[in-house]
Formats: structure tokens, C-alpha cells, sequence
């Protein structure tokens, strides 16, 4: 394990010793004025450990550090567990869909394999959102689901009140994402506490 030292470079080592990453003191200096404000020089080299370790850019703002008081977590947003998921080579694609309260929807499980999933709506009045449902597909066959409640996730906030279908839909599919990539140590957006999200505005777009 390398770390900076005294304006020195960082140099992110693998589990064998390897050589995964190397940041001069130039770049480290721009990630910490970015993606990780107020980082200490260790909480920066697990940053980008965990990003090394996971393939993603804290330059293309795939990954990024919060640090507030006492606390500090490493986060991504849906695009990242996404990036993580398309690097496993069984991975097909991710299917999700808002579900409304006037939809025919079910999800039907046996043994706690998804036997049936059914949804079906016109574009008329659809009423309120009530959750959400992602699927990961998969080569192999053995696909994951997953559906989430909308009252169970909703923070009330200005981005949850203005964009609930586009919430609920990535929190849904952040859900399956981590289960089918066995994704640990990262903290996504859409599921942060309210404080989380508030102090990650500036660093990714939530609308979409």
C-alpha cells in the first residue's frame, strides 16, 4: 500500500501487490477540490481504492467522496452500479418501469424464483406512483427482480416531489444492481439519507 506523503504521489495497489492506479500530486490535489472535499490523505486513498476496485472515474464523476462532520461515505449514483454491472460478462441489461396505482401489475414468486411478471397500462390517467420493479438479465437464464414501494423510499424532497417516477425507478434498479454485482462499500444517491443527497447536487445529474 502506497500513500501520499508530503505532496507525493498516490499509487493504489491491488490485493497482490499490483500496481491498479497512480495519481500525481497534481491530480489528487483536483480530485480533492472535486469529488473529495475535506478528505484526509487516508479516507482519499480508500476513495480510490474502492474506485480502483470497481473500475470507476472519479473524473467522469462516476464516483465521488462526502464527507460531513463525523461521518463520510463513498457514493455513486444508478449509472455507476450499472457501469459495475456491465463488467461482469453474464450481465445482458437492466429492464425497469415505474408502476401507478391504476396499472395491472404483479409479480408472481415461487420458491422465491419470479414465476410471472405482468404489467400492462394505457396512457391515460395511470393515477399516483406507487413503486417501481427492475429486472437484471442475465446469459445464464438466472435472473433477478426486485420490486420497491414508493412510500417506503420517498424523501420529500424538492427532487422526489418533482421527478417521483425517475426516483423510485432508479432506486428500484440500484436495488437489483448491488444484489446481481455483489457491490458493498458504496452508497448510492438515490438511497442516501436526505443530508447525502443535499450535499451531492452539484455532482450529478438526477433527473435523468
Amino acid at each position: 500500500m502506497s500513500k501520499k506523503k508530503n505532496n507525493a504521489p498516490m499509487t493504489i495497489q491491488g490485493n497482490h501487490g499490483e500496481t491498479i492506479a497512480q495519481y500525481s500530486p497534481e491530480l489528487l490535489d483536483t480530485i480533492k477540490s472535486t469529488v473529495a472535499k475535506g478528505a484526509t490523505d487516508d479516507e482519499l486513498y480508500m476513495f480510490l481504492q474502492v474506485a480502483a476496485m470497481y473500475n470507476l472515474n472519479p473524473f467522469l464523476r462516476e464516483i465521488w467522496f462526502v464527507k460531513m462532520k463525523d461521518e463520510q461515505a463513498i457514493m455513486t449514483g444508478r449509472d455507476g452500479y450499472l457501469n459495475i454491472a456491465k463488467q461482469n460478462p453474464n450481465f445482458v441489461k437492466c429492464q425497469s418501469a415505474a408502476v401507478f396505482e391504476n396499472d395491472e401489475f404483479e409479480m408472481q414468486y415461487v420458491n422465491g424464483d419470479l414465476l410471472k411478471l405482468t404489467h400492462n397500462y394505457k396512457h391515460t390517467d395511470r393515477g399516483k406512483v406507487v413503486g417501481a420493479w427492475a429486472m437484471v438479465k442475465t446469459l445464464s437464464g438466472d435472473d433477478l427482480s426486485i420490486y420497491c414501494d414508493f412510500k417506503e423510499y420517498d424523501k420529500r424532497t424538492n427532487i422526489w416531489r418533482k421527478y417521483p417516477t425517475a426516483m423510485i425507478r432508479k432506486v428500484a434498479e440500484n436495488d437489483v444492481l448491488k444484489r446481481f454485482a455483489n457491490i458493498s462499500g458504496l452508497m448510492t444517491v438515490e438511497d442516501a439519507p436526505v443530508e447525502y443527497e443535499k450535499a451531492t447536487d452539484d455532482l450529478i445529474d438526477i433527473e435523468t
